[in-house]
């Protein structure tokens, strides 16, 4: 009869049916993901939250009590679903998304280690139960815990938590956490050690245990951690198990100190080196509260500030260590401000007006939840509150409460940015003069971005014979960084009286790359900012690598590479350039290198003359540009060309 009541029972906990009503209830909350007739689904947000608070106590009873904070009617949920999510934390750990997310895979999906590859790490032992951690890796992570978490001890070992297995790591964390006890295994020696301890009252193969005498003095040095209390009555803690351990950390935070009638006959010796261990960890626990009430300083109020300072002044001062002077150093506070707080009632009165003043800033600056800046609040300031601050007031209060306005606030990287274009822009050397010098006396330098597949960018890079058009180097990267300007400059050679011209981007004001082009003899001219005509032949480049090659077609980085390396050998070898003799860049280099003194004259001739007209050109084009603003008038414009 009872196994049929069993199996009922459990089949009715199978078969939960939500009905329409309760559907339509639990559907309106933001925490439900899904919810059919027999299926109930919350979001990944909601059971990370679940998560969180169940890992604190894990328990169906912790999961019943997070789910009714949450507004959730528990008995409409149904154990089902509530052992469920219990059951998965346990098992998998922290929820990663659900499998059909790209979150993640779940812990219990997740390929784990065998038993032989953990047992060869040297981390882990064979057991009754399989395999488990070794006893030197526990107290290693123990001793550490919880600031290191166990996980990351595990990576350091170079293993992945993951396929560890959240068991494993779940257990040992309820080990350190006193939530779980386990048989204790004390050894001979350590039991030949303690068995006479006048602290230990039992000490045998299963069990440690302490007196209470130790537990009363002990209690007052609680803060510290666990091994340097042992440590004071001289017991060793790596001699005990870790269980002991938390066992003892426990009991000594709920002790509450008892008067012993019984005094134990303690040697003399032991009794003084006990007593210096009191004193050092005294002085150790000090130092903790003070530097506690060093950081805590900012944050008190006057009235604190007023009982602090009366505080030290009660206290037992000796001439060295804690006299006043080192008192007020170990706690951060002024000599002039600690007298002044004692002798001065009205001490603070500026700081709770300027308290009373900001308040009137804030509501300024709530008004109506805009962004306003100094000059917003000064000039709304007499309207809204009925006082007038100062621009300065204003600043140094916001400051002060920490209250700093977004509004076009001063940007270091643009100051960083003028001072560069101050100190290291170059003047435009070049002036357009891009025929009118032999092969590789003028180089042209800039960067590009190159878009592919769906939406990517890579950076190019490249050098540029401005005589021959010839490209002497190019770099491609996934980042617009120094690192490629300086790669595209790494080929070249020292030299003399060569001329490398750039525009004004931030990477070509950079002292690294000057300094570059410095050692190898290059001398840097710059374009006028904003103004793409001074480097115009090597845009000109960019324009038909764009227009000629397919870049939509790559999916990596190393794909544009290969169109980009394909292009530029094609560029240079094998396409004609209608501007220079229809020859390619490489052979029209050659060309001009073959020429005499007397035919390089005669070219150079014809290019002064090209370069002429396109300057008289462009200043007749700016000039009537002029006239369209209104700098010029008609008749000066008439004037000027004749």
């Amino acid at each position: 009869m009872g196994i049929f009541f069993r199996c009922f029972k459990i089949n009715m906990s199978r078969t939960k049916r939500f009905t329409k009503d309760e559907i339509d209830v639990l559907s309106k909350s933001p925490y439900v993901k899904n919810i059919r007739e027999n299926r109930l689904s919350f979001t990944y947000d909601f059971r990370c939250i679940l998560y969180d608070e169940w890992i604190k106590y894990p328990s169906v009873a912790q999961i019943r009590k997070v789910l009714t904070l949450h507004n959730f009617n528990c008995t409409m949920i149904g154990c089902d679903v509530i052992n469920r999510l219990h059951r998965n934390f346990k098992r998998d750990g922290r929820p990663t998304g659900g499998k059909n997310k790209a979150f993640g895979i779940r812990y219990s999906l997740e390929e784990k280690y065998d038993n032989e590859f953990l047992n060869g790490s040297g981390i882990f032992m064979k057991s009754k139960n399989g395999i488990g951690f070794t006893s030197e890796f526990i107290d290693k992570v123990y001793k550490e815990y919880p600031k290191v978490s166990i996980e990351s001890q595990l990576e350091s070992y170079g293993l992945d938590p993951k396929r560890v297995g959240f068991q494993r790591i779940y257990n040992l964390k309820k080990l350190f956490d006193g939530k779980k006890t386990v048989k204790e295994n004390i050894s001979l020696n350590t039991i030949n050690k303690y068995i006479n301890h006048p602290y230990v009252k039992r000490c045998t193969s299963k069990h440690f245990v302490l007196n209470n005498s130790f537990y009363n003095q002990a209690s007052r040095f609680k803060e510290l951690p666990i091994d340097e209390i042992l440590g004071i009555f001289e017991i060793n803690g790596s001699d005990l198990p870790v269980g002991v351990h938390t066992r003892i950390k426990h009991k000594l935070n709920n002790w509450n100190v008892e008067s012993l009638n019984i005094t134990d006959e303690v040697d003399l010796y032991f009794k003084l080196r006990v007593q210096y261990n009191k004193i050092q960890a005294l002085e150790k626990l000090s130092l903790m509260h003070f530097n506690r009430l060093r950081n805590n300083l900012p944050h008190y109020t006057f009235e604190q500030k007023k009982v602090l300072c009366m505080w030290i002044k009660e206290l037992p001062h000796d001439r060295y260590d804690y006299s006043i002077q080192s008192i007020l150093k170990k706690i951060g506070l002024s000599r002039s401000s600690y007298y002044s707080i004692l002798s001065n009632d009205n001490y603070g009165m500026k700081d709770k007006q300027d308290e009373i003043d900001f308040q009137h800033i804030k509501k300024v600056m709530d008004y109506k939840g805009f962004k306003k800046g100094s000059r917003t609040i000064y000039m709304m300031l007499p309207g809204m509150c009925g006082v007038h601050f100062g621009r300065a007031k204003i600043l140094r209060l916001m400051k002060k409460y920490g209250c700093v306005c977004t509004v076009r606030k001063e940007r270091p990287e643009l100051k960083t940015s003028k001072e560069n274009l101050k100190n290291n822009r170059k003047p435009n050397l070049l002036k357009r003069r891009f025929r009118l010098a032999r092969p590789n006396e003028i180089l042209l330098t800039d960067v590009s971005y190159l878009k592919y597949s769906t939406n990517k960018t890579e950076y190019f890079s490249c050098i540029k014979d401005a005589v021959t058009g010839r490209i002497v180097n190019h770099v491609t990267s996934t980042a617009n960084d120094l690192s490629l300007a300086t790669d595209t400059i790494a080929c070249l050679d020292s030299t003399e009286n060569t001329l490398l011209h750039s525009d004004q981007g931030i990477l070509y004001f950079n002292n690294e790359f000057q300094n570059k082009l410095k050692e190898l003899g290059y001398e840097q001219s710059m374009s006028r900012r904003g103004n793409c005509w001074d480097n115009s032949s090597q845009e000109s480049y960019f324009g038909h690598m764009k227009d000629e090659c397919d870049f939509s077609k790559c999916s990596t980085p190393e794909d544009v590479k290969k169109m980009v390396d394909e292009y530029v050998y094609y560029y240079n070898y094998e396409r004609p350039q209608w501007t220079r003799n229809k020859m390619t860049p490489v052979d029209y280099e050659n060309y001009l290198n073959s020429m005499s003194e007397g035919e390089y004259s005669e070219y150079m001739e014809i290019e002064q003359e090209k370069y002429d007209k396109m300057m008289e050109k462009a200043g007749i084009k700016a000039l009537k540009r002029a006239v369209e603003l209104g700098a010029f008038t008609q008749e000066k414009l008439e004037s000027w060309l004749k």
